[in-house]
């Protein structure tokens, strides 16, 4: 029965001219490839034959729907401290207090709680990004994806909707947050020297696995210069393309929920410190040792 809910799912998203693909119970990507159909980035399809292959040679599949121009749409996720041990409801309620509220668009429910709240594509490159705008706010945008109702993880917990709405227009300032900016000047004369590296390499991952360490094994009563140390160091890192911003400003909070900063001191006050390392160490690039 389960099967036959989502495969109808699928092909009603087709029929919306969404291109979707099928997504393993227990991961966000494809079963499918680029190299085995045709160059379509995670197999993504609308065929209704396709797809009904495709979701009985897979049966635990999970829907898949690509963000970014190709559909038309961005996803804001807002994370919940059940499920991610940060409360993005926190972070939003403070930019929307500084910037206007979001306007009311389709939103889903994922099984951590986390609501998927759908805009659509401004027209312009939006970046992936996980914590960075605040905490606890990720954004799907241009090559990401998200699993739509009503996919079922292996625990049984489905994927729902919680609103019919239609997807409203991003406001600028949330455009502005999230749209894809060009390299500054200092970022420009390090790419003229060191090609821009994919996420971590060796240098940069040793680093951050250091840091990190260290900074989750803090006790109480240096855990928050430690908290702005760290994120200074790994910082200075992501400035010289050794390592991805995203990546470590998640990893720098999943620390301080380790070592109970966040819980002892609140999530405002640690992303104050993080942001303040931030700040400090993207002045400062450091690349590897040649």
């Amino acid at each position: 029965m389960s099967t036959r809910i989502i495969l109808t799912a699928a092909l009603r998203y087709a029929g919306k001219a969404l291109w979707i693909f099928p997504a393993p119970p227990d991961s966000k990507k494809s079963y499918k490839s680029a190299d085995h159909s045709d160059g379509r980035k995670w197999g993504m399809t609308r065929d209704p034959a396709e797809i009904r292959a495709d979701f009985a040679h897979w049966a635990d599949a999970r829907i898949g729907i690509p963000t970014s121009a190709v559909n038309g749409i961005v996803v804001i996720e807002i994370d919940t401290m059940a499920g991610h041990g940060v409360d993005g409801a926190i972070a939003l309620a403070e930019l929307e207090a500084e910037h206007g509220s979001l306007p009311d668009t389709l939103t889903a429910c994922s099984p951590s709680g986390s609501l998927h709240r759908y805009f659509r594509h401004p027209g312009i490159k939006i970046k992936n990004s996980a914590s960075v705008i605040d905490a606890g706010i990720d954004v799907r945008g241009d090559g990401g994806m998200v699993i739509a109702p009503p996919s079922i993880n292996p625990d049984g917990r489905r994927y729902r909707w919680i609103n019919k709405l239609p997807i409203a227009d991003m406001p600028a300032w949330l455009i502005e947050l999230t749209r894809e900016k060009p390299p500054s000047i200092s970022q420009r004369a390090i790419a003229a020297i060191r090609p821009p590296i994919n996420g971590a390499n060796c240098y940069g991952a040793a680093a951050l696995e250091y840091e990190i360490g260290v900074l989750a094994n803090t006790a109480p009563g240096g855990r928050n210069a430690q908290a702005n140390k760290s994120s200074f160091n790994l910082h200075q890192l992501v400035a010289g393309h050794e390592l991805d911003g995203a990546e470590v400003e998640r990893r720098l909070i999943e620390a301080c929920v380790a070592n109970g900063l966040i819980a002892d001191d609140g999530l405002r006050s640690v992303m104050a410190t993080i942001k303040s390392g931030r700040r400090a160490g993207l002045q400062h690039p450091r690349v590897r040792p040649t």
